[in-house]
């Protein structure tokens, strides 16, 4: 399975009242540390989730990294997070 499938699988498992989308942004990346011809190495992802009301923006990308743990002990490299409560929007 593509890890951008796997990372949508995990975020709606988790979010399934959510907003989620998922980029993968490898290609922007061309060159740069990480970076792997052919591979899903670099993600942007945005979710709109009332279950960040009273998380602070680093414990909501400590949850979210928790999460898709499994994925970067397995190669990904970086994610871009834009995470936010319905209210923020």
């Amino acid at each position: 399975m593509k890890r951008k499938l796997k990372i949508e699988q995990i975020l709606s498992e988790n979010f399934f009242d959510a907003f989620c989308d998922v980029k993968d942004v490898s290609f922007k990346h061309k060159g740069h540390l990480g970076y792997k011809e052919g591979e899903e190495t670099h993600f942007e992802i945005s979710i709109i989730s009332d279950r960040f009301i009273k998380l602070t923006r680093i414990e909501r990308h400590r949850l979210l990294n928790s999460l898709l743990e499994n994925e970067f002990n397995n190669g990904l490299h970086a994610i871009s997070y834009n995470l936010l409560t319905k209210s923020e929007v």
